[in-house]
């Protein structure tokens, strides 16, 4: 029940960054304002989203990962409501900034919580369920936001409610777990140092820039290709996505296949497997080969980000919450990276340069110094196990 609540989760909270998407238009109608201040619908959220990143890993290694989980998802039940609620477009701004600040709450903690707390043998998987979420929010926000319309204030109300009923769900579902001292103490500078100052670590971060980054580059410049050379309408475009997200399903199965390998094969194969999608991305002559290469990219992508969450928990097992909010973090640097760089480099030499940028990423991960797999737990956890889905 844990994973299956956490994966519902995965969906449904930054699936509010994506909705606005398609909502720009309808707030830019509610609100009369001009659509470069409606596109702001989004930015206030994801500006406030990946500096929360930062807060609330180092805050769950202090308090622990339930109290952050329910406490967050129940702020962002109220920050959600208080959108809905706006009178004017500078309060609906404030809200929006408040949201994106508490679902900030949910992403990196919940990763640190599965990567803990689910068994070893069981811990690729578990991930990989969580990260399809967080992946497929993309698409299943962008869904929601289209079905809701001009009735923008409805793609808010369902959601705080369902929101509050998972933050009671935390409470109850996760378990407690004693506080650890040595993070709360050191605080996250000291925490961060010991971090960058560990070779593996320093290196998944870096490879980290790579995934959302391509993963927003590719999808920006392969919307304005095919709208401009075949004519794609929005709804075409959207269709595109979610064929995409057919490559999500590759990171369980292959998870449960082979993720007793451990993370470095699998995150290493994941970008190996996204570098191929990239390649056939850019037969452009051949519509069906370069729709394929996207869903073999997603599905590259599905296996590299619980594969960074396995590496960090291996190589940093005292800070993990930390080091996965700042992996988190990294992760959305690169996405607001990616899509200024479709907008200003040609298609095909945009490709090339991220198929070997993942390629380099995919390589790194051969050369991290991981210990075995039963050497880091120095302190067994004696409390609940997480339950599988």
């Amino acid at each position: 029940m844990q994973l299956a609540a956490l994966v519902v989760m995965a969906f449904a909270i930054p699936a509010q960054l994506y909705l606005a998407i398609p909502l720009a238009g309808s707030i830019e109608n509610a609100f009369g304002v001009s659509p470069g201040a409606a596109a702001w619908t989004g930015s206030a959220f994801s500006l406030a989203y990946a500096v929360g990143f930062l807060v609330f890993g180092p805050l769950s290694d202090r308090v622990g990962r339930r109290r952050v989980l329910a406490f967050g998802t129940l702020a962002t039940a109220v920050a959600t409501g208080a959108v809905a609620l706006s009178p004017d477009f500078g309060w609906f701004l404030v809200f929006r900034v408040l949201q994106g600040l508490a679902a900030a709450s949910f992403a990196p903690v919940a990763l640190a919580h599965v990567a803990e707390r689910a068994p070893a043998a069981h811990r690729a998987v578990a991930l990989s369920f969580l990260t399809t979420g967080l992946l497929g929010a993309g698409v299943a926000g962008q869904v929601f936001g289209q079905a809701v319309g001009d009735r923008w204030r409805l793609a808010f109300w369902p959601a705080a409610l369902v929101y509050a009923a998972a933050a009671a769900a935390f409470w109850l579902l996760l378990p407690s777990a004693r506080c650890r001292a040595a993070a709360g103490n050191s605080g996250m500078a000291a925490a961060m140092g010991g971090l960058i100052r560990n070779r593996g670590v320093t290196t998944v971060f870096a490879s980290a820039l790579t995934v959302f980054g391509s993963f927003v580059a590719l999808y920006a410049a392969l919307n304005e290709h095919l709208r401009s050379t075949a004519g794609y309408d929005a709804g075409d475009l959207l269709g595109v996505q979610a064929l995409g997200a057919l490559g999500l399903v590759v990171a369980p199965v292959v998870s449960r296949l082979a993720g007793a390998r451990g993370p470095g094969p699998l995150t290493a194969a994941g970008f190996g497997l996204a570098s191929a999608g990239l390649l056939l991305a850019q037969v452009t002559a051949v519509p069906a080969v370069l729709l394929a290469g996207t869903v073999v990219f997603v599905g590259g992508i599905s296996l590299v980000v619980p594969g960074l969450v396995g590496l960090l928990h291996t190589l940093a097992p005292q800070a993990a919450g930390t080091a996965v909010s700042f992996n988190t973090f990294v992760l959305f640097i690169g996405s607001s990276l990616g899509q200024p760089a479709a907008a200003h480099v040609d298609y095909r030499l945009l490709l090339a340069t991220l198929t070997v940028t993942t390629l380099v990423a995919g390589g790194a991960m051969c050369f991290l110094p991981l210990a075995a797999p039963h050497s880091h737990g120095k302190t067994p956890d004696t409390s609940p196990p997480l339950e599988k889905a």
